[in-house]
């Protein structure tokens, strides 16, 4: 019960009237609590306040790969197993990894939520162009969520995205003809013996030829390990190129690099051959190569999940990790 008080009206010599102060509104109830039956007199504002709901945030989307560091007794087979993918999506996406048995304790690996191709955009590259390389719809690059893209039009160079169920490009192949041997005269009269001069250091028209059969090898799968003719790693090029053309090259890059003549950079011609350091850790300064084509272009089995084509010098990773050039012979 609320205390009363007395007031004396003015004017009026006797009467008396008694008066209660004003009671604050109830507040305006929300349907929630009409349906519920709550007395008005009952709720609070701070009691309506309370039953606003938060705004829910949006989950943040998955990466597109996890770093794992190697540990004790891991093998690749092990982690495939362990991360639900095949044993080939972590050997594309390690170029460092020559086969399943090549881990080392401590190393960093690029692991892919599930099976497909790791691949960073270039300049010039084009969502449309990546999705007919590897034989994917536009569509699902775009709806890997880890991706983040909105449109094809989203992606941007040196951007990380994940190709899902991408398939590495089948080589081109390439036509060869055996040339009919010309007819051998019957019983010719023997020649007198001529001393032949000594060969060149660099037969005539050899580096047209070497840029020649490394382009004719566009679109062939990286692998670790490959030689040709229809995969290959980046020395398992460079080696199988100049066999071709009867060099004794070495298999290794370390190897090519000490077998070529060394050359300066502004001398580099085509045919030449160009040499890459810290491309992945290693005790070795010599880690990639490719076959110099000339324009600042460099042709090259770039990398696991990647194939052989040409990239530039003028590109940042490239111009960043370029070590030397060497002239074969």
């Amino acid at each position: 019960m609320l205390p009363l008080t007395v007031a004396t009206q003015r004017g009026e010599p006797s009467a008396t009237v008694l008066t209660q102060p004003s009671m604050p509104a109830a507040p305006a109830l929300s349907p929630e609590y009409r349906a519920l039956g709550v007395p008005a007199e009952s709720v609070t504002p701070a009691a309506i306040v309370s039953t606003t709901a938060e705004p829910t945030p949006e989950p943040s989307p998955p990466p597109v790969y996890i770093v794992y560091t190697v540990e004790e007794g891991d093998t690749v087979g092990g982690l495939a197993a362990r991360f639900g993918i095949a044993s080939s999506s972590i050997l594309w996406n390690n170029p460092q990894l020559e086969n399943g048995d090549s881990l080392a304790l401590g190393e960093y690996l690029r692991i892919p939520m599930s099976d497909g191709i790791i691949y960073d955009v270039g300049p010039g590259d084009t969502l449309s162009d990546i999705a007919d390389r590897f034989g994917v719809d536009v569509q699902a690059i775009i709806n890997s969520s880890g991706n983040n893209l909105e449109s094809a039009d989203s992606i941007a160079e040196n951007q990380t995205i994940f190709i899902p169920g991408g398939i590495m490009p089948a080589p081109v192949a390439t036509p060869t003809s055996t040339p009919t041997p010309a007819p051998r005269p019957a019983d010719p009269p023997a020649p007198a013996p001529v001393p032949s001069p000594p060969p060149p250091d660099r037969p005539s028209g050899m580096p047209a030829q070497a840029v020649e059969l490394a382009r004719s090898r566009i679109g062939a799968p990286y692998v670790s390990g490959a030689a040709g003719p229809n995969a290959f790693d980046c020395s398992g090029l460079v080696f199988w190129v100049y066999s071709q053309l009867g060099l004794d090259v070495p298999r290794a890059a370390p190897d090519q690099f000490a077998w070529a003549t060394a050359v300066e950079q502004p001398e580099m011609e085509p045919g030449d051959l160009v040499f890459f350091t810290n491309t992945y850790p290693s005790s070795q300064w010599i880690t990639h190569v490719g076959i110099y084509t000339g324009g600042g272009m460099v042709l090259m089995a770039v990398d696991n999940g990647d194939i052989v084509r040409e990239v530039s010098l003028a590109e940042s990773y490239w111009s960043a990790h370029f070590a030397a050039a060497g002239r074969p012979h």
